[in-house]
């Protein structure tokens, strides 16, 4: 980049040209939006009569220096301009469009669930069968069959059994309710087979109460089944969410300094029997350094809340559990809430009875984040469906997901940045 003056002296005629050159001398800065990444130096030459003295000389250099620096000045100015803020990346590809193929693992079962284990495998083929026959995916398989190489469009399903109850098929088969109902409890989650990272968990309750004379408590595999395919259809809208993007995952401690007695983690049994008496234990172990994980249903009208010793940088945590039979009522609530500086715990949003269920979360010092939140319910899986694309087009993400016996409850979560 060069600039030339002209100009009359006492002692005569002067010419001034001016070059910004790169710092190792190498070449002018004469490439567009170049001058800004370099630190110029400055080439002056001047021309004079032969009657100019020295003094004169002297004054085309300062000359030629201030003219050089208001060249310079701008490319200064733009290398010490703070860079704009990047927008945090989002990724608007949903699960469907990711992967291409569903990987059914054989489940695993709590050591109290009570869950036979003659009835892992066949639960694996009923599952498989039923999303086969759903077209849930172009490709189902048993974990084992596909190709050794992992696979980057493969989802695995996996799953743990919290809770099984054979039930009364005589009382089944007098009963038009739920009387003598066999019942399946579980936690399910979908996993990149390709990073062995989890994209969304939730728990899942299966119910027969009724069938042939009342049905054969194994029957309860089918529904169970049926289930997983609805599952899969609501979470098939999900975007996937990018790596980082996640809520950071609760650690047990670590610090080698903190001598305690108490275990690293640890259970707190909550019923909608019993809510405030609860929320009293949930809140009293978290006041001793525990941080809630996640609800896990072990029965009709009962859950576990896990919880862990953690680093966490809050100082402690308080929780407030919300229950309502109106959905649009749990919405307001957690709205309330989260104007008061909680969020919804993850993975706590379940039934218990009839009612929906979600803990939410307050840390001390406060979240840096706000929240928001959307509750949609729909009786179809395909309303569902629509919800879960038209919700996320609004810069929702879907956290969370249950089922009544004739409904579907979505959960929806909008993160901004804090002031």
């Amino acid at each position: 980049m060069s600039r030339a003056e002209t100009g009359q002296t006492p002692h005569g005629r002067l010419e001034v040209e001016v070059t910004l050159v790169s710092r190792a001398g190498d070449s002018t800065l004469d490439t567009p939006g170049r001058e800004e990444h370099l630190m110029p130096w400055l080439m002056i030459s001047c021309k004079r009569d032969q009657q100019m003295n020295h003094e004169t000389l002297w004054v085309c250099i300062a000359g030629g220096m201030i003219l050089g620096l208001a060249m310079a000045g701008p490319s200064r100015a733009q290398q010490t301009k703070p860079a704009a803020r990047e927008a945090q990346p989002s990724n608007t590809k949903t699960m469907k469009e990711s992967f291409d193929t569903l990987e059914v693992a054989v489940f695993e079962t709590d050591k109290e669930s009570q869950f036979p284990a003659e009835y892992l495998a066949p639960l694996q083929k009923e599952i498989v069968k039923e999303l086969v026959n759903a077209k849930a995916f172009a490709n189902v398989v048993m974990a084992g069959q596909g190709s050794p190489t992992a696979n980057p469009r493969t989802l695995r399903l996996t799953g743990l059994i919290t809770n099984y109850t054979a039930g009364s098929r005589a009382k089944r088969y007098l009963s038009s309710g739920t009387g003598g109902a066999a019942e399946i409890d579980s936690r399910i989650a979908f996993v990149s087979a390709a990073e062995g990272r989890t994209l969304m968990s939730q728990n899942l309750r299966a119910l027969l109460t009724g069938g042939v004379v009342g049905g054969k408590s194994e029957d309860a595999l089918k529904d169970y089944a049926r289930q997983i395919v609805n599952k899969v259809k609501l979470m098939q809208n999900l975007r996937v969410p990018l790596a980082g993007s996640a809520s950071d995952a609760v650690t047990a401690t670590t610090d080698p300094t903190a001598i305690s007695s108490a275990p690293v983690t640890a259970r707190v049994p909550v019923t909608d029997k019993d809510w405030a008496g609860s929320q009293k234990k949930l809140n009293e172990l978290a006041a001793t350094g525990y941080r809630l994980t996640g609800l896990t249903i072990t029965g009709m009208h009962t859950a576990d809340a896990a919880v862990v010793r953690t680093d966490a940088t809050a100082a402690q945590f308080q929780y407030s559990l919300l229950h309502t039979g109106i959905s649009t009522n749990l919405q307001k609530d957690m709205n309330k809430l989260a104007a008061e500086g909680f969020r919804a715990s993850p993975n706590t949003l379940i039934i218990m009875g009839s009612n929906p269920v979600v803990i939410m979360e307050k840390a001390t010092p406060a979240f840096k984040e706000h929240y928001q939140y959307i509750v949609k319910e729909s009786m179809k899986v395909s309303t569902g469906q629509k919800d879960t694309e038209n919700t996320q087009n609004q810069g929702f993400t879907l956290v969370g997901e249950c089922d009544r016996p004739a409904s579907h409850i979505l959960l929806f979560e909008k993160v901004t940045p804090g002031s």
